[in-house]
């Protein structure tokens, strides 16, 4: 009995490390943010981008961005479009929904230094992955023949960190309620 006990406690011990050890890569995900340069253009799409815009800050005070700023026709003389709020210029999260469609350049400004105009970033519109096919024919003097190729580009996705911790804390509790039977 006690022999059981001991044997179960290992196997509890070590699926619990397992399960850690699925929820690590994946919590780890997205967490280190992309360093911008100021004239970088930087592809936005569904899938939220991380950035780190600590190079757009004014060089001389280096205060914090505060705001990215769209202007009309690029002129930063003109109407302001769109702001978007940046209260983290280390680790600042951007996708498509942030943008609402307006793709451009961005201004950055600081609330202390005011507009950075020789900082700015252009986000653009991340190309859509597609599934092409194509056929070629190709015929010999003596055979004809037919070759098919199917070219497919698609993208590699991580599983949601959130089903894996789900999926890790139930086989843990599957586990502790087999050991008190």
């Amino acid at each position: 009995m006690t022999r059981e006990r001991v044997t179960s406690r290992y196997l509890l011990v070590i699926l619990a490390v397992l399960a850690l050890a699925l929820v690590a890569p994946a919590a780890a995900q997205e967490t280190t943010p992309r360093v911008v340069q100021p004239g970088e253009t930087i592809e936005v799409g569904s899938e939220p981008l991380v950035l780190d815009l600590i190079n757009l800050r004014d060089q001389d005070t280096f205060n914090p961005v505060t705001e990215l700023r769209y202007y009309r026709d690029d002129d930063p003389n003109k109407q302001v479009v769109k702001v978007i709020g940046v209260p983290n210029d280390d680790y600042f999260k951007i996708n498509v929904y942030t943008l609402d469609g307006k793709y451009g350049r961005y201004f950055a400004y600081s609330k202390a230094d005011g507009l950075i105009e020789h900082n700015s970033i252009v986000f653009a519109r991340a190309p859509i992955v597609t599934v092409t096919q194509t056929q070629t024919a190709a015929t010999v003097t003596e055979t004809p023949t037919e070759t098919i190729t199917d070219t497919a580009t698609a993208t590699t996705q991580a599983p949601l960190p959130g089903l894996i911790t789900i999926a890790a804390l139930g086989i843990c509790g599957l586990l502790a309620a087999a050991q008190k039977r």
